[in-house]
């Protein structure tokens, strides 16, 4: 079975993203993108095991990234004895030119961090299975069946948050141009 999916109107959505200060845009979309993301975090906990519902209530939608770039640089800095000064500065150099690389905003959909090795371990299991006992998955089918709704709320509401947030920077500014014609 194959579904074809046609999406207009996202180069214009993207387009006004970039009028807006790149900390706002990516604001703006990693916003709509965990309101997005919930219809399958709701669907995935309910398809998950209820034995302990510790996986059922884990699973969440989040847009927490680790940086790891310029860890190795940081690491080799110190290793050199160059100092935590330097260090740092290596890390923040790193960072400065992977600067554009890679994505602008992610969410993601899944169980929170285990509390144990094994806890973590029996929620990979429980998706894929292992060679002793089958996969029941209960994320892929949330995302297979809740995939086009995210699409529709991501079109529906990503023009709406940038013509709030465009206002709401519009009237800042504003009010910082009379603070300055008065003061």
């Amino acid at each position: 079975m194959s579904v074809r999916v046609s999406v207009s109107g996202l180069r214009e959505l993207d387009a006004a993203l970039g009028q807006l200060p790149k900390a706002t845009a990516r604001n703006v979309l990693k916003r709509v993108l965990l309101k997005a993301g919930q219809p399958v975090a709701d669907a995935a906990s309910a398809l998950a095991p209820k034995d302990t519902l510790e996986l059922s209530k884990s699973i969440k939608v989040g847009s927490k990234i680790s940086n790891k770039v310029g860890n190795s640089e940081f690491a080799a800095a110190m290793k050199a004895g160059l100092g935590k000064a330097a260090a740092v500065s290596a890390l923040r150099g790193a960072r400065r030119e992977a600067a554009g690389q890679g994505s602008f905003a992610v969410a993601y959909i899944g169980p929170t961090k285990a509390r144990s090795k094994a806890a973590a371990i029996k929620r990979i299991v429980q998706e894929f299975g292992s060679v002793n006992q089958p996969g029941k998955p209960y994320l892929r089918p949330a995302w297979d069946g809740n995939k086009m709704k995210v699409l529709d709320i991501i079109k529906r509401d990503l023009g709406d948050e940038i013509i709030k947030t465009a206002k709401r920077a519009a009237k800042r500014k504003a009010a910082k141009a009379a603070k300055l014609a008065k003061g």
